[in-house]
């Protein structure tokens, strides 16, 4: 019986044991494919500055906005565009708040972008509003639901003809434009005129040009008021892009 026993108790300290299970490591996130709105917001998501191309151009361009073409000026901006939720605008959209100066400045600027896809889910461009009254959100693009209620009766847009549309942007970024054929508003004034945007981001960084044009091809505004773009560096990475690429792109833009 004894020996029974004991053959029974090495049989089971023979049988192997199993080696705790270790928790499966998360699945790797799959990278938004490129083109998609998902990629699209991420890449024009995040804070800007033109203060390297405010440092580097002539003092005398360092002057106030002016309307019309006449006078040349650049003014120092920092800006951040958001992603936020607004239901009611689309699913998704960017919301833009510029500031003269630096980070703490004035703001200049609220705009909300609003992308625009085809059947595949690509990027065709983008609607692009103002707000009837911009104070209530100020400041609050990171504040969970602040843009929750926001309805297109709070904003001013455009005409489906003056839609930022994807262009072959020649590079890994991206770029839009609104074509001032297409695009033609009345102002308040009741004057009619012709707007044109272009917008390229490549990298960490990003240049942007406004005009308004009457139909006798006189400029009503132009943003910024200097032949080149404002052309922005990212500040939120830890490598910025160099002056020479922002240069490069400028330029290309200026062409």
């Amino acid at each position: 019986m004894l020996l029974a026993v004991m053959m029974a108790l090495a049989a089971v300290q023979a049988e192997p044991v199993a080696a705790p299970q270790e928790d499966a490591a998360p699945a790797a996130e799959t990278a938004p494919q490129y083109g998609s709105a998902a990629h699209v917001t991420g890449f024009l998501s995040g804070e800007f500055s033109n203060e390297a191309q405010w440092n580097r151009a002539d003092p005398s361009l360092h002057r106030e906005p002016e309307a019309g073409g006449a006078t040349e000026w650049l003014d120092h901006q920092h800006i951040v565009h958001t992603q936020v939720d607004a239901p009611q605008i689309g699913d998704h959209v960017l919301y833009l708040e510029w500031r003269s100066g630096g980070p703490e400045g004035a703001i200049s600027r609220q705009r909300i972008w609003a992308v625009r896809t085809d059947a595949d889910g690509l990027v065709t461009g983008f609607d692009f509003f103002t707000f009837r009254d911009p104070e209530p959100y100020a400041g609050r693009a990171a504040e969970p639901g602040a843009f929750m209620e926001l309805s297109t009766d709070d904003l001013i847009g455009y005409p489906d003809t003056c839609l930022a549309e994807r262009r072959d942007a020649a590079h890994a970024g991206y770029y839009f434009a609104v074509d001032p054929e297409t695009c033609l508003i009345t102002a308040q004034s009741g004057t009619q005129m012709r707007i044109f945007a272009s917008i390229r981001a490549l990298g960490n960084s990003l240049t942007y040009r406004e005009q308004g044009t009457i139909e006798d091809g006189r400029v009503v505004f132009r943003v910024p008021g200097t032949p080149m773009p404002y052309s922005f560096i990212r500040q939120d990475e830890a490598e910025p892009a160099s002056e020479a690429e922002v240069d490069s792109q400028t330029q290309e833009q200026a062409d």
